[in-house]
C-alpha cells in the first residue's frame, strides 16, 4: 500500500488548487494550460507554493490525513482572506488599475502592487470588489467580491477575471490590501459587451490606437480620449518600444528634452528588462487614465518583441551566434517578451491546447459587430523585410504558401467572417497591425513596404477572396504601425490599373474599407522634422498616385475613434496639437462615412469639406479631367 501522504499530494496540489494563487491568472498567461511560460501552481512540490506558508500548512495537513475537501476550506477560510498567510507590510498602487476582454458576463481586472519591502518573499493578498453603484461598496451593491496573492515570480501582476450578472452594463472595481483596508487602489470602471444575440444593441464607440512610443512625445491621444464617451479601446500593437533611448538620434536624442527616457535606456531583452519597460509606459497618467476609465482589447505588433519581429527573428536578433543581442538568442528574448507582456497587459489568456503564442481572439458585441483581433506579426509569419534582404523578400511576396499569420489563424480568420455573416452580425471589424492595401510611396528606395501585407500579396488575396465569394458584408479592417493615417477603399492590387473594376470617384468595386491610423507618440513616417506644408505634399504626393486611397495625412500624432451604429458606421481621425507638450488639444482631421452594405466609403468624401491636415484624393483630383494612368492620375 502507498503511503498515504503520496496519495493526498496529487489532490492537494490539484483539487485543493491553492485558490489564492489560482485566482491570479497571472501564473496561467498567456494560456490556460501549464506550458513552459506559465507557472507551477498546481503542486505541492512548486517552487512558489513550497515558498508560502499556505504550501507549508497545506502539506501539514495532508500528513495528518484530513481530506482533500477539508483543504479546500482551509485555503479559503477567514484566515487566508485576512491575509495571515501573505506581506503584511505596506505597498502603493504606483500602476493604477485597468480592465480588459469585457464579455457579456466578465471581464478582466488588473492592477500591479508594489510592496514598501523589496526583498519580501511573502505573497501580497488583495482583495478586489466588483460594483454596479459608483463609490459604494456596501454588500447589497457588489456583484462580486473575493481575493488573490501575487508574488515576485509574476513581477506582482495582480489579473483576475471578475464575474458580472448583466451585459450592457457599467460596473466599477478596485482592489485593496486584505490586512490593511487602508491601502486602496484608484477605482476603475468598464461596461459589459451585450450578449451575442443581442438584436437591440444601438451603437458602439471605439478609440484605436497604435506606435505609443514613450520618448517621442506625451501620450495626450490617450488622456483626450479618456474624456471621451467610447465604449471600448482597441490598441493594434506597439504598446511598448524595445529600443535603447528613442532609437532615433535626429529626433528627440535619447528622450531628455522632454524628460521621458524609458527604463532600461538599453535595448531590452531580459524578462526583467521588458517588465521595468513596461513599468515606465505604466507611469504615464494619461495612459493611467484611460486604462482607469475605459476597458481595452490589446494585441502586438513587433515592439513588443523588436523590430521588424517574426516567427523566428527581428531585424537584429534570431537563433544563431551572431544573432544574439546582450548575450541573448531571439527564442528567450521572444519568450521574456511574451510573458511580460501577459504580466501587465488586462488580456484574457485563450485555451490553445498547447499553442503557446496564440493570442488572436474574437468577441461579439450583440448582432451589431463582430471584433476579431489579429496577430499578424509574432505567431507563425514567415520571414519579413529585415532591411539587409529586401530584394529576397519582394521576390517571395506572391509565393502561394507565404502567410503573415500562420494556416491555423488564417483558417480561423476566414472561419469567423462567415460565421458571422450567417449568424447575422452586421459590422465585422478585423483589428491587426499593418497596411492591409497596396500603398506605393512613390520613393526609388522605397516604392513599397515588403514589412506590410505588400509583402505576403498572396496572403492579402485569400482575405479578399474570402470575403468576395461568401459575399460578407461590411468588413472594417483596423490598423497601425506606419505612423501616418490612411483611409482606402478596399481592392486587389491588380485592380487598381483596371479602371473597370474599380471607380474612385464613386467607390464602385470596393470590397470593404480600412483605416489605420497613425502613431499615439511615434514620428512620422513621412519624416520627423518636415514643415506644415511639406506633409501635406507628401499627402497629397500619395492620394495621386495611390488610386484606391481615399485619404493620406502624416503630420500629426494622434488616433481615430469608430461610431458604429446599425445602418452606418464614421470614422474621426484625431489629430494632436502639439505633442511636445503635455495635455495639448486634439483637432478632427477627416471623418468618414461607411453606410451598411456599400462596402466604401461614402461619398463626397468628409462631406466635401476640406481636411484640417494631409490631404483627401478628391479635394486635389478633378475625376472628370484627369485619367489614371496606371502609376498615377494625369
Amino acid at each position: 500500500m502507498l503511503p498515504v501522504l503520496a496519495l493526498l499530494l496529487p489532490l492537494v496540489g490539484f483539487v485543493a488548487g491553492f485558490a489564492p494563487l489560482q485566482r491570479n491568472i497571472a501564473y496561467r498567461s498567456p494560456t490556460l494550460t501549464t506550458s513552459s511560460l506559465a507557472h507551477d501552481i498546481d503542486h505541492i512540490g512548486a517552487k512558489i507554493v513550497k515558498r508560502s506558508t499556505l504550501g507549508r500548512r497545506s502539506l501539514e495537513s495532508a500528513r495528518g490525513g484530513h481530506a482533500a475537501d477539508q483543504l479546500v476550506i482551509d485555503y479559503d477560510s477567514a484566515k487566508g482572506i485576512d491575509g495571515q498567510d501573505s506581506y503584511h507590510g505596506s505597498f502603493t498602487f504606483p500602476y493604477g488599475v485597468a480592465s480588459g476582454d469585457p464579455l457579456d458576463d466578465s471581464a478582466i481586472l488588473w492592477t500591479h502592487p508594489v510592496p514598501k519591502d523589496a526583498d519580501t518573499v511573502e505573497p501580497i493578498c488583495l482583495r478586489y470588489q466588483t460594483s454596479k453603484v459608483k463609490d459604494s461598496w456596501h454588500e447589497k451593491d457588489l456583484v462580486d467580491s473575493s481575493y488573490a496573492w501575487t508574488t515576485s515570480d509574476v513581477d506582482y501582476s495582480f489579473k483576475v477575471e471578475t464575474q458580472l450578472p448583466e451585459p450592457k452594463t457599467r460596473y466599477y472595481y478596485r482592489f485593496f490590501g486584505c490586512h490593511d483596508h487602508s491601502l486602496v487602489s484608484p477605482t476603475g470602471t468598464f461596461t459589459t459587451m451585450p450578449s451575442p444575440d443581442d438584436e437591440t444593441v444601438g451603437s458602439l464607440k471605439m478609440a484605436v490606437f497604435s506606435c505609443s512610443n514613450y520618448p517621442f512625445g506625451y501620450f495626450n491621444s490617450f488622456g483626450q480620449a479618456a474624456k471621451s464617451d467610447v465604449d471600448l479601446v482597441a490598441h493594434v500593437g506597439d504598446y511598448i518600444y524595445e529600443s535603447a533611448g528613442d532609437g532615433s538620434p535626429d529626433a528627440y536624442g535619447d528622450g531628455r528634452p522632454l524628460n521621458r527616457v524609458p527604463q532600461p535606456n538599453r535595448e531590452i531583452v531580459t524578462l526583467d528588462d521588458y517588465r521595468l519597460r513596461y513599468a515606465t509606459y505604466r507611469s504615464d497618467p494619461d495612459l493611467q487614465r484611460l486604462h482607469q476609465k475605459k476597458p481595452w482589447l490589446l494585441i502586438w505588433d513587433d515592439h513588443e518583441v523588436a523590430d521588424n519581429s517574426w516567427k523566428a527573428g527581428t531585424a537584429d536578433s534570431n537563433d544563431t551566434a551572431a544573432g544574439t543581442v546582450e548575450g541573448v538568442r531571439f527564442t528567450e528574448r521572444k519568450k521574456n517578451a511574451v510573458k511580460a507582456y501577459f504580466e501587465w497587459m488586462p488580456i484574457r489568456q485563450v485555451d490553445t491546447a498547447g499553442d503557446t503564442l496564440r493570442i488572436w481572439r474574437k468577441f461579439q458585441y450583440g448582432k451589431l459587430a463582430d471584433i476579431a483581433m489579429l496577430d499578424t506579426r509574432n505567431y507563425d509569419r514567415d520571414i519579413t523585410d529585415l532591411y539587409y534582404n529586401t530584394a529576397e523578400v519582394a521576390s517571395l511576396a506572391n509565393d502561394t504558401a507565404r502567410s503573415l499569420m500562420g494556416g491555423k489563424q488564417e483558417r480561423w480568420l476566414y472561419h469567423n467572417l462567415i460565421h458571422s455573416q450567417k449568424r447575422g452580425a452586421t459590422w465585422k471589424l478585423i483589428g491587426q497591425q499593418i497596411i492591409v492595401n497596396h500603398l506605393n510611396y512613390g520613393e526609388a528606395d522605397f516604392p513599397v513596404d515588403y514589412d506590410a501585407w505588400d509583402g505576403y500579396e498572396a496572403n492579402r488575396r485569400r482575405l479578399f477572396d474570402t470575403i468576395r465569394a461568401n459575399d460578407i458584408q461590411n468588413v472594417i479592417l483596423l490598423s497601425g504601425d506606419s505612423h501616418a493615417a490612411w483611409v482606402y477603399d478596399a481592392i486587389y492590387q491588380e485592380w487598381e490599373n483596371r479602371t473597370d473594376l474599380y471607380d474612385p470617384s464613386t467607390g464602385r468595386g470596393a470590397l470593404a474599407v480600412e483605416f489605420a491610423g497613425t502613431a499615439v507618440s511615434s514620428p512620422s513616417s513621412y519624416g520627423a522634422k518636415l514643415t506644415p506644408a511639406q506633409y501635406v505634399a507628401q499627402a497629397e504626393k500619395l492620394v495621386s498616385i495611390n488610386r484606391n486611397l481615399a485619404f493620406a495625412e502624416g503630420g500629426h500624432r494622434g488616433y481615430f475613434t469608430l461610431d458604429v451604429r446599425p445602418n452606418e458606421l464614421d470614422a474621426s481621425f484625431w489629430g494632436i496639437v502639439n505633442n511636445t507638450q503635455q495635455s495639448s488639444d486634439q483637432i478632427l482631421l477627416a471623418k468618414f462615412n461607411v453606410q451598411k452594405g456599400a462596402n466604401r466609403l461614402t461619398r463626397p468624401i468628409n462631406n466635401g469639406k476640406p481636411a484640417k491636415g494631409g490631404a483627401l484624393q478628391a479635394q486635389i483630383i478633378d475625376y472628370s479631367k484627369q485619367q489614371w494612368n496606371g502609376s498615377g492620375f494625369s
